[in-house]
């Protein structure tokens, strides 16, 4: 058989010996995986090291076991042979973490057990309770308060993909079969991702420099989590800037975003299914002069980096399993786990750089972009001067320009109907964007469009 190797859910033990800092490895690999094996009778390099084992050999790892962890644990515990060597093989797994080895707590840190300070102890109870209750909890909204749009999207997306089978589309039914439903309540993942009146907030602002001092686009939405990732998504795209390649044939030209769509796409995705959404939260979308920051509420819900779902095959955690279920049944989702290596996979092949910050509340994912240098009319760049920071352009500035990044075709009457200003103070806004480099009209006023510059 292939060589084993010790790893965070594998410990070779070479006697009974070490039954005790066998029973730690179980803790802390519980901890960590809610899974592992114990083998005893294999040296640290998986060889394997001949010792007597009797009668009662296997009643005394069990007994030790049942003992030792807390809450208690069932393991298989058998004798197998390796390389014609009889040795101990101990299997294990539970979900009731956090689970103590003679009254202290341990996790798993590559192929060593360590001792978890409080802090750690803490967030892993409170990360516990959020994934045993939150989803399950029926809120204060019932079946009428499911948005019939949504519902029906979700619905055709999910049965079109073959996910989800047919079946009766009636909201109770339906909401019912999905687990979104109890004792006619939504519960709280049926009302973050179906609700009608408005669960969650997202935040989305461009901004002049790499800083959040001068904005040139600020807007809040409210809505469902699908109705959210629509628009984040969208938002995004009206925002990055985009160039005009040759197509392979060689005749027709394709526009290109600076940064890959899929990816983006992946991203925002990823940060509504990990959310934590049992307190008062905002997702956000800031857009830099140098990156796009795409931030959700929550910390980076594995206690692995990005890296390593990346470079391995890992097991992909899952803060809100129901959230994360309903995005993959309506294809949103590919597979679980696999959003991060194609985040990567997508960035390194368009040479665009990514970097993340993980802090106790959010996480933080940026895609770097080429800087753009915005010069104004009294010669500042990016909203800077002098090394001191300015407004790049004012709030009506901000809205007609958010009016003609939606709709290149938008006429001066009807932004003025949008901003309720007169076509002489509109046609001053527009002077203005002008002169600050942030728009030109290509043709002529009847028969032209604008362009976002």
């Amino acid at each position: 058989m292939d060589m084993l190797r010790e790893d965070e859910i594998t410990e070779f033990k070479k006697t009974t010996g070490e039954l005790n800092q066998a029973v730690i490895s179980i803790a802390s690999m519980l901890n960590k995986h809610g899974m592992g094996t114990v083998y005893f009778g294999l040296n640290n390099d998986g060889v394997p090291s001949r010792f007597t084992i009797v009668d009662s050999t296997l009643r005394d790892i069990s007994r030790k076991i049942y003992e030792a962890i807390k809450p208690q644990i069932f393991p298989e515990i058998k004798t197998v042979l390796i390389d014609d060597v009889e040795v101990i093989k101990v299997s294990f797994e539970g979900k009731d973490k956090p689970y103590s080895a003679f009254g202290k707590y341990y996790k798993r840190v590559a192929d060593e057990d360590r001792e978890m300070s409080p802090g750690e102890l803490r967030n892993m109870m409170i990360n516990r309770e959020y994934e045993e209750h939150w989803e399950n909890t029926p809120s204060k909204e019932t079946i009428d308060d499911v948005s019939d749009e949504t519902l029906a999207e979700f619905y055709k997306n999910a049965t079109s993909c073959g996910r989800l089978p047919e079946m009766d589309n009636d909201k109770s039914v339906l909401m019912g079969k999905l687990g979104l439903l109890i004792d006619g309540q939504l519960t709280n993942a049926g009302r973050a991702l179906f609700s009608k009146n408005k669960p969650i907030t997202l935040k989305m602002a461009v901004f002049a420099t790499e800083h959040k001092t001068t904005f040139l686009d600020i807007t809040r939405v409210e809505g469902n989590i699908f109705e959210l990732i629509d628009e984040a998504i969208s938002y995004i795209k009206r925002n990055i800037r985009w160039k005009l390649e040759m197509s392979g044939d060689g005749i027709h030209r394709i526009e290109v975003p600076e940064v890959p769509v899929d990816a983006i796409r992946e991203a925002v995705i990823n940060s509504f299914a990990h959310a934590r959404y049992d307190s008062m939260v905002q997702h956000e979308i800031d857009i830099y002069s140098n990156r796009i920051s795409i931030i959700n509420p929550g910390s980076f819900a594995n206690e692995y980096s990005p890296e390593d779902f990346v470079n391995h095959d890992m097991h992909s955690f899952l803060r809100n399993e129901l959230i994360s279920r309903m995005l993959y049944l309506c294809n949103d989702v590919e597979t679980f786990g696999s959003g991060l290596k194609k985040i990567y996979s997508l960035c390194e092949k368009a040479n665009v750089k990514i970097s993340y910050i993980n802090y106790e509340s959010d996480f933080t994912l940026d895609f770097y972009r080429e800087e753009k240098i915005i010069m104004t009319s009294d010669g500042v760049k990016n909203g800077v001067k002098n090394g001191v920071k300015s407004d790049a352009i004012t709030e009506s500035e901000a809205f007609v320009l958010s009016l003609i990044k939606d709709n290149a075709n938008i006429s001066i009457k009807e932004i003025c109907q949008a901003c309720g200003k007169s076509p002489r103070s509109v046609d001053r806004i527009i002077a203005s964007l002008k002169e600050k480099n942030m728009i030109e009209r290509i043709g002529t006023r009847r028969n032209g469009h604008w362009q976002v510059l």
